[in-house]
């Protein structure tokens, strides 16, 4: 069967990707409606969490970016897309996007890097220097995590093993990544007051595209992403030139 050929009434799908220990849940708010316009987000579950809890968690990024590359691989080759990560889903929107180029692929029509600064730079603690009570109290103080299920110890065995996996192959990877120019267009978001990846973090990305770069920076700290997510989606379909379409 021939895949069909993307029509101008197509809606761009953004392949979400989340957080250390965060599953597509964080972006529930994101998905569109069946009779919405401009880009369709499309939150992609990761192993060993919400649906695919059953499944053994990922030991390093490529097994991570082996999952979104297969995913990709079943929608028509000449179907448009781009690539939206937060924090360790910047890393790995990132490694796949660097897998396609080196294969040859069809890159993102758009990369979205947020609450990230860029691969290679290292700097980022790993999971085992920390104690459960060191990295409740951190995870705590970043947001993003409702508090009640940060101290409720009966629910620990069910998320925290994602956290420590997913900061262990984060660090792995940041640390002996070697950066590789992209071709295409980078959109690199940042909290103004967060703590792990500042302005100046942030803007690093610049160095990573050949293609153009936009930073935008807003109010709030590392979870900022989901506080601004209509100022962020709508920057998103700019920069898409997202037009009128069907439901995707």
């Amino acid at each position: 069967m021939t895949p069909r050929r993307p029509s101008p009434q197509d809606r761009i799908r953004v392949y979400c990707l989340p957080h250390a220990g965060g599953s597509a849940e964080a972006y529930r708010e994101w998905l569109p409606s069946t009779t919405g316009t401009g880009p369709c987000f499309v939150p992609l579950e990761l192993p060993g969490r919400g649906g695919r809890r059953d499944e053994p968690l990922a030991e390093t990024m490529t097994e991570l970016a082996d999952g979104v590359l297969d995913h990709l691989s079943r929608r028509p080759s000449d179907e448009p897309f781009a690539l939206l990560g937060h924090s360790m889903g910047a890393c790995l929107a990132y490694e796949t996007a660097r897998r396609l180029r080196a294969a040859g692929g069809a890159l993102p029509r758009l990369l979205v890097v947020s609450g990230s600064g860029p691969v290679g730079t290292g700097g980022r603690t790993a999971a085992s220097a920390l104690s459960d009570e060191e990295l409740l109290d951190r995870l705590e103080k970043l947001g993003g995590t409702p508090p009640g299920l940060l101290r409720h110890r009966a629910l620990r065995p069910l998320w925290l093993p994602a956290v420590r996996a997913d900061l262990r192959l984060t660090s792995a990877f940041t640390d002996r990544a070697r950066p590789t120019v992209l071709d295409c267009p980078i959109l690199a978001l940042g909290g103004s007051g967060d703590p792990l990846a500042g302005p100046a973090e942030v803007g690093g990305w610049s160095t990573l595209t050949s293609a153009g770069f936009h930073q935008r920076l807003y109010p709030g700290g590392h979870f900022f992403l989901h506080r601004h997510r209509r100022a962020i989606t709508a920057h998103i379909a700019d920069l898409l030139a997202a037009r009128p379409v069907r439901g995707c």
